[in-house]
């Protein structure tokens, strides 16, 4: 228990990977509560690869090589170098284990092994220090057991699904694609699927209390059996300022821009946004999906001849694709809380999202919320804003709007004003 009115808990976070850009442990130490900082690669004041990051910028991007452009990804220089252990011998084999195993079975074993490995490291390198640990799914449970003996709170950000809804969901769309991905994208073993899921329910258990991004997660949650009092929701932020621009409002007089941004791959939904193209006058609609695709041939095809396919791109080309776009639809099948809804509302951009997206988008005022699976839903979203488009100037501005009450700054404010609420339980 904590005492003193000015005392403010620390929290230990340890992350594989760089969620959100090392957000937590960024909005802890601004807020006085970061303990120490623990990761797998990471790229900032004090970190050996900071030089090679910055000369990364000196280098055209069609010459960049593609480890450079991953190491932009884990730059963060607000953080103390005192308070960061960066495992990057163990970060670079991961990232090229990750290359190496296709699809989400093959995905979900590699990480559930690497979230062991990187725990190991952890408590072999120091004792677990501060009042709490914050820990993410697959890759906290030692950390949380450890945190047990010593008297220390134990935090998840459930930042997916339960991947119990997750993966039956996926099952049920590839049932209805058959083909649109390698053959091979869900498959493990029935052992392998019975650790994945005694893996995810020891976390719930172990964790004193479990971050929630969305209504939709807690309630996948709560449909587990995970007992309510332990959630608590937290919506993510986005730099409002970096998406910000001056668009001119859209009056009609081109085709309506629609933007996706994700993994062209069915858990996202971009079929369903294919097939409400389908349905839509063409010659009114110009449509771009910017991400790395996994559909494979001949629907990859199909898709080109429909939308424009840009391939992953870096992430500061980001908001060049955001300011070419009039409207963003993102129909995805499950997710926490998708960060590119709140990127697009932050660009003015009015969104059309399912409930499954864990969205802070508000139905029929920044934009439309559709049912799953719903082309027909989509088209008719799509073709409304594109025959009003004095709706869709006054969406973009409500777009703007709500990025402002989910700006980075109110999501630091949530996130330490929730943490603090927790550590004085």
């Amino acid at each position: 228990m904590l005492t003193g009115a000015d005392t403010k808990p620390q929290i230990m976070v340890a992350q594989l990977g760089a969620r959100m850009h090392y957000a937590v442990p960024a909005v802890l130490h601004r807020a006085g509560m970061l303990a120490k900082f623990y990761t797998d690669a990471y790229v900032g004041q004090g970190s050996h690869w900071h030089i090679w990051a910055q000369l990364a910028h000196l280098i055209p991007d069609k010459w960049r090589p593609a480890v450079w452009q991953r190491l932009q990804g884990r730059r963060e220089d607000s953080l103390p170098a005192d308070k960061i252990t960066a495992f990057n011998i163990f970060g670079m084999a991961f990232a090229m284990a990750q290359k190496k195993v296709p699809g989400y079975g093959g995905q979900e074993k590699l990480h559930r092994e690497y979230g062991r490995r990187f725990c190991d490291l952890v408590l072999r390198h120091d004792q677990v220090q501060g009042n709490g640990i914050y820990g993410f799914p697959w890759a906290c449970l030692p950390l949380f057991q450890r945190a047990r003996q010593t008297g220390m709170k134990s935090i998840l950000e459930q930042f997916c699904a339960p991947r119990k809804l997750y993966r039956n969901l996926l099952a049920e769309e590839w049932e209805l694609w058959a083909g649109w991905e390698p053959p091979d994208a869900l498959r493990q073993s029935a052992q392998e699927e019975l650790e994945q899921e005694e893996l995810e329910k020891n976390e719930w258990q172990a964790a004193d209390a479990i971050i929630c991004p969305s209504s939709f997660v807690a309630q996948g949650l709560r449909d587990t059996g995970v007992p309510a009092e332990k959630l608590r929701e937290a919506p993510y932020g986005v730099d409002t300022s970096r998406f910000a621009n001056e668009r001119q409002a859209w009056d009609g007089g081109r085709p309506l821009r629609v933007l996706f941004v994700g993994g062209v791959s069915l858990g996202k939904g971009p079929q369903y946004l294919f097939k409400a193209l389908e349905i839509l006058d063409t010659r009114k609609i110009s449509a771009r999906m910017v991400g790395p695709v996994t559909i494979v041939e001949p629907y990859r095809t199909w898709l080109q001849g429909r939308v424009e396919l840009t391939g992953q791109r870096p992430r500061h080309e980001m908001p060049r694709h955001y300011e070419w776009a009039d409207l963003f639809v993102f129909p995805s099948i499950c997710e926490g809380s998708a960060t590119v809804n709140y990127e697009a509302l932050a660009a003015g951009l009015p969104v059309i999202t399912t409930p499954n997206a864990g969205s802070v988008v508000r139905d029929g005022v920044e934009g439309f919320i559709a049912p799953i699976r719903d082309a027909a839903s989509l088209a008719a979203r799509i073709e409304l804003l594109a025959a009003n488009p004095g709706l869709l100037a006054h969406m973009a501005q409500k777009a703007r709007e709500r990025a402002a009450e989910y700006s980075w700054e109110r999501y630091s404010e949530r996130l330490a004003g929730t943490l603090e609420e927790i550590m004085q339980l």
